[in-house]
């Protein structure tokens, strides 16, 4: 009794980012708790593919208490799946969509990644409450530009910059936003690709 009232307590708080706890065999943890949620369909549909499926029972609704999606941590979740490019892609599409289907509101969202989460039907909704957003500059200008229309309250942005170049869609996500409390630029530009002068 005592167990469950405890459980029922703390994994909600857990859960809000499950993603921030550095621990090596969380991985797997995830990754099983995550495909767990695939339907049966999707489940054999990856196991023909050679994909790995770690599903559990679950005891609760995990996913229900995230507010934070870290696309670079996620990824790496994915990486147990397959070694196989394709494979990860795939696998990619079906896990993102299930988290911006089950998360029932997005706070937090790290797209320091390679997924294009902004273009799921429903993270529309799922995003407009987004509060911090962490990116960074290689990251193609029109999905800030998404990003900008979908999200206008955001308070906290974080830019890593890894491009020479200007990012357009970075200004417009900047213009746009109508309650912005925190902006914090990170320049993380490789040295040896700078070039000063005429050659």
């Amino acid at each position: 009794m005592v167990n469950r009232i405890w459980c029922e307590t703390v994994i909600p708080i857990l859960w809000r980012n499950p993603w921030c706890y550095s621990i090596n065999y969380k991985k797997n943890s995830l990754y099983s708790i995550i495909t767990a949620y695939l339907s049966d369909d999707i489940k054999e549909l990856l196991t023909k593919r050679g994909i790995l499926i770690l599903g559990q029972s679950l005891a609760f609704d995990y996913l229900s208490f995230c507010k934070n999606i870290n696309i670079k941590v996620i990824d790496d979740i994915i990486s147990i799946g397959s070694s196989l490019e394709y494979n990860r892609f795939f696998l990619q599409e079906e896990i993102y969509s299930l988290l911006v289907k089950k998360c029932p509101e997005i706070k937090y969202l790290n797209i320091c990644g390679t997924y294009e989460i902004v273009y799921l039907p429903e993270a529309k909704v799922r995003l407009e409450s987004l509060c911090e957003l962490t990116c960074d500059t290689l990251i193609d200008s029109r999905y800030f530009y998404r990003l900008a229309h979908i999200c206008q309250q955001i308070q906290r942005i974080i830019i890593i910059n890894k491009n020479l170049k200007a990012n357009q869609g970075t200004i417009k996500l900047i213009e746009f936003q109508k309650n912005l409390k925190y902006f914090k630029w990170v320049d993380e530009i490789d040295e040896d690709s700078i070039i000063i002068g005429n050659d």
